[in-house]
């Protein structure tokens, strides 16, 4: 099948989903998941799907994985709401004629103080998400990429624990009759709902945060030989809103980056903004993601490196 029959198939499939989602009012649990996987694409208002390349596309598109040379490594840390901690870490590496990635993805939080009835401190406890995922990618004919991801996913309260499993896949792909873009289709956290035990009893599904999100992005060379990037995408996520983001970048020559980005019909926050600086292995980002509710803005570091 032709690269443009594929993404039209694909577009088609996203506008689909788009139109049905809304209908699925049941809100999805482990929503970890679905908070940016590192500052650059959170900078960019998580339109990062046709961005990412590497280490990072583990997270995004598992078919940036079929787009780098080397050993990659990639972690961020993120100070989010109420003294919870997210953090992302992520190896890829060349092997089977593409790309490999093994990553974890951990939201926890400080101990929470446990009240009995009586309103009296008697403990406390904590609280954490896990996830490990395996991707590969690997390029196809005419600047397509396909990749695949697998992943095991774990929820804890105090004693109480919830795990299932679940898988992605994901399509870039470069037209040459436009140098410099990228189109993407990327599918998310598809997997069995999972339930916790309470006292014996099983409690209410717990879906899995599914999601379809498709966007082009285009780079282009700038004045003062500076690069520019823009992207546009759109995530539809199962019981959510659809969520269209924009993501702009200026990169200099000596290695320094500017961001913004901007995120339509998404509750929590509007707008991002970031900076980066790279050498010739080692790149640090900063994102800057306010809250449109009443919790604290946060802060997000990457750190990046290749070799």
């Amino acid at each position: 099948m032709k690269p443009i029959r594929v993404l039209v198939l694909g577009a088609s499939v996203l506008a689909a989903v788009t139109l049905a989602v809304p209908a699925l009012a049941t809100p999805p649990g482990f929503a970890f998941l679905e908070v940016p996987a590192g500052a650059r694409a959170a900078a960019l208002g998580g339109a990062y799907a046709s961005v990412a390349i590497g280490a990072e596309a583990a997270f995004w598109n598992p078919a940036g994985l079929a787009e780098f040379e080397g050993t990659q490594f990639a972690g961020t840390h993120a100070e989010t709401y109420q003294h919870l901690r997210h953090d992302q870490v992520a190896v890829a590496g060349r092997l089977f004629g593409g790309g490999t990635a093994a990553s974890l993805r951990a939201m926890y939080s400080e101990p929470i103080p446990e009240r009995d009835d009586f309103g009296n401190l008697v403990g406390s406890f904590g609280a954490h998400d896990l996830e490990f995922l395996l991707g590969y990618g690997h390029k196809l004919a005419g600047g397509m990429s396909l990749g695949f991801t697998a992943q095991a996913v774990r929820e804890r309260v105090a004693d109480l624990a919830a795990g299932t499993w679940a898988i992605g896949a994901g399509l870039a792909w470069d037209p040459k009759i436009v140098p410099g873009s990228r189109a993407s289709l990327s599918v998310h956290n598809v997997g069995p709902a999972t339930h916790f035990t309470l006292e014996g009893d099983q409690g209410d599904r717990v879906k899995l945060p599914a999601a379809v999100q498709g966007g082009v992005s285009f780079r282009h060379a700038m004045f003062s030989d500076m690069k520019g990037l823009l992207a546009l995408e759109a995530r539809a996520t199962q019981g959510r809103n659809v969520v269209m983001a924009v993501g702009a970048e200026l990169d200099a020559p000596l290695g320094a980056a500017i961001r913004f980005g901007y995120r339509a019909n998404d509750d929590i926050t509007g707008w991002s903004a970031g900076a980066g600086w790279r050498t010739r292995s080692l790149t640090v980002d900063y994102a800057f993601v306010p809250s449109k509710l009443d919790l604290e803005d946060t802060h997000r570091f990457s750190l990046s490196a290749g070799f």
